[in-house]
């Protein structure tokens, strides 16, 4: 079977967007329409410095720098991935998605931060936890990086005294927690049972390193 050259596609990226290293775009006016304690909804006027023309931009960034999401992959010693069954208010149905949470990227210990959600809102405990990489959902729309986190051999976690309902807030519900084999996960996704973009994008990163 034929192979293309490990290099290709960087060379393919280089002349696609070689002649265009400069920022095309500049932002002449900035304008908040809305702002919450994590996220900033701006309405700005933009510039196109190849044909001056100036367009109207929504663009959805954090409200204090630094911030980022992370997205957790939890993998069982069977090699399973467990899932999250969580209620999203935006689109008014249950998602099937990997555990997800926000930290503040100056917190030297990210490591801690990530173990203690991780137990909080799945009743997991991880052996290893390694920074898989980073992606932007919608790059259209959206500044924010989401970090993404590979969780190892992970077990239910031992439980001290009361446990506290899962969920970090009102408008937040968990039904519960699935493990699915990497097959079983790839038929829920071909069935549309799971269509969480930023669960998605996680899953292609962690398939794109096995």
């Amino acid at each position: 079977m034929y192979a293309m050259p490990g290099d290709w596609a960087a060379g393919q990226i280089q002349r696609m967007m070689g002649s265009h290293a400069e920022h095309p775009l500049a932002t002449t006016l900035t304008h908040v329409a809305w702002e919450s304690p994590l996220l900033r909804l701006e309405c700005n006027l933009v510039r196109n410095l190849t044909t001056a023309q100036d367009d109207f931009v929504v663009r959805i960034a954090p409200a204090v720098e630094p911030y980022y999401p992370a997205v957790v992959i939890p993998v069982g010693p069977d090699g399973n991935l467990h899932l999250l069954g969580r209620y999203r208010y935006a689109i008014g149905r249950w998602s099937i998605e990997f555990p997800r949470f926000e930290f503040d990227s100056s917190d030297a210990g990210w490591k801690d931060r990530a173990e203690n959600d991780l137990g909080r809102v799945t009743g997991l405990a991880a052996e290893e936890m390694s920074l898989l990489g980073a992606i932007q959902v919608d790059p259209a729309w959206m500044t924010i990086t989401n970090v993404v986190i590979l969780a190892q051999g992970c077990v239910p976690a031992a439980i001290s005294g009361s446990s506290a309902a899962p969920g970090a807030s009102a408008s937040e519900v968990i039904a519960g927690r699935l493990a699915v084999s990497l097959a079983q996960m790839s038929q829920l996704v071909e069935r549309g049972e799971i269509v969480c973009g930023v669960t998605l994008a996680a899953l292609a990163l962690y398939r794109a390193r096995l």
